[in-house]
């Protein structure tokens, strides 16, 4: 009996140390990861181009001063390549690739100097996917577009002109599968030679197995309402499809007599859509039409009220309420940079500041204000004559999952002990010196708004300091 014991434990040693020198040939073999960034001298519009020889489909989420702002696979490009619009300034883009093998994070810093005496327009706009593989939707932004005349093209051949600049939008529905360069391009008595800015859309092969949607939209005479009729073949086979507005489901449309759709609009742009799901398409598909209904566009009076957090550096911000409040985002900004959504009065923002000036924004768009309205306000953060540590956290999602992780990042943090608070329940908590400390927490959540804080408290701190962020589950 000792002899099998003997010979159990060399075979487990041996075991773990063949499974060591896999992890560590793992992370030896990791690739070099590199970004190479794109910018015209004096353009507030950069690219970044991340390059990972040698890792398959893996998450790839990219940040500016820690803040997560695009996130996809590597086999969409656009997940690659990330374009943003700056403010002047100091900034650190970094690419981090979730991979159990090669936990890879790779950062660049970039100073953005805006050339304001160029004449021609710093031109840009946003890409957003739509519910189709084929179909997109391109919102052009940059500063002086209220007084700029463009175009868009589509590798090369203008696409829409009439009325396109009263609202920024294109919708495009993308015949084939292929590559697409979209363009805007504008000349102006300063700028005659012209300018550009364009974006390479890779539109993918379609599942065969979903069947192919369709519908036809016709007016009710002068009433701003619409007939949709279903008209495709093999319609009458399928069991269920739906409609929706906006995202938001409206009704079914069974087989039968039924697959005719009726809606009564209010002035402003609608994405009308046609849903399914077959046991051959589980993933579902659908087809989609925008309408546009003239008439002048009203917008909610929106507004927000500022309360700070008794002497912490960090506000409390309640929007006010306005007709549809519950059923529309409201997104907020802080320096012009995305931090966060809440929806309904009752739901406020919450932000923790270090010592400055902050422009503060709530934004909101609803089908009467495609353009969306925004409200601001300067806060302004004082210094405290106290030395607080500038408390830090960043957050990434775990893949699809309701899970979050959570990794504590400021200066000093290994003499600092502090504690991790959900909605004001303390659920961890971080010792000096102690064996179970990791400066982690991951945290599974269900629908639902939640606030998640750091919170420390040190003889040179006696008040305490704070710092939290809010994140909305569906």
């Amino acid at each position: 009996m000792k002899k099998l014991s003997i010979w159990c434990v060399m075979i487990f040693t041996l075991l773990v140390g063949f499974t060591s020198c896999e992890e560590i040939e793992e992370l030896e073999n990791c690739p070099d990861v590199t970004i190479n960034v794109d910018n015209v001298a004096g353009s507030a519009v950069y690219r970044f181009a991340a390059q990972l020889d040698g890792i398959q489909d893996v998450e790839l989420t990219w940040s500016i001063n820690g803040e997560d702002v695009a996130s996809g696979n590597l086999d969409d490009i656009a997940s690659q390549i990330f374009e943003y619009q700056f403010e002047e300034g100091t900034y650190t883009v970094c690419v981090r690739v979730a991979s159990d093998a090669c936990p890879i994070e790779v950062c660049k810093e970039i100073e953005v100097d805006i050339d304001e005496t160029n004449p021609c327009p710093d031109l840009f706009f946003e890409t957003r996917q739509l519910d189709r593989s084929n179909s997109y939707k391109f919102i052009a932004d940059f500063p002086g577009i209220e007084e700029t005349n463009y175009e868009w093209f589509i590798n090369g051949e203008v696409v829409v002109t009439d009325g396109q600049n009263a609202d920024n939008y294109l919708f495009w529905d993308f015949e084939e599968v292929g590559t697409y360069e979209v363009c805007i391009k504008t000349e102006t008595p300063d700028c005659p030679e012209g300018t550009s800015y364009c974006k390479v859309i890779e539109v993918q092969e379609v599942d065969e197995r979903c069947p192919e949607l369709f519908f036809i939209a016709e007016q009710d005479g002068d009433n701003p309402a619409y007939y949709f009729q279903v008209e495709f073949e093999g319609a009458d086979q399928i069991e269920w499809l739906g409609w929706y507005i906006n995202g938001e489901f409206v009704e079914d449309s069974n087989n039968g007599d039924n697959n005719r759709f009726y809606y009564q609009f209010e002035p402003g742009r609608y994405e009308v859509c046609l849903k399914t799901e077959t046991p051959e398409c589980p993933q579902g598909t659908s087809y989609c039409k925008v309408i546009e209904i003239e008439g002048d566009a009203v917008c909610p009076e929106l507004f927000f009220e500022a309360e700070q957090d008794g002497d912490n550096p960090a506000y409390y911000f309640y929007p006010g309420a306005f007709d549809g409040i519950e059923e529309y985002p409201i997104s907020w900004s802080v320096n012009n940079e995305f931090v966060g959504t809440t929806q309904s009065h009752d739901e406020p923002f919450y932000y923790q500041f270090a010592p400055g000036s902050y422009e503060v924004c709530a934004a909101v768009e609803t089908p009467n204000c495609p353009q969306g309205v925004t409200f601001c306000k300067v806060i302004e953060i004082e210094e405290t004559g106290t030395n607080c540590p500038n408390l830090f956290f960043t957050v990434d999602q775990e893949g699809d999952t309701p899970g979050y992780n959570f990794r504590a990042e400021f200066e000093g943090m290994g003499d600092i002990s502090y504690e991790w608070i959900i909605n004001g329940d303390v659920v961890d908590r971080e010792i000096v010196d102690s064996n179970e400390r990791d400066d982690y927490l991951y945290y599974q959540f269900g629908s639902g708004t939640y606030e998640i804080c750091i919170i420390a408290e040190t003889p040179d701190c006696p008040n305490g300091t704070i710092f939290c962020k809010t994140i909305a589950i569906e």
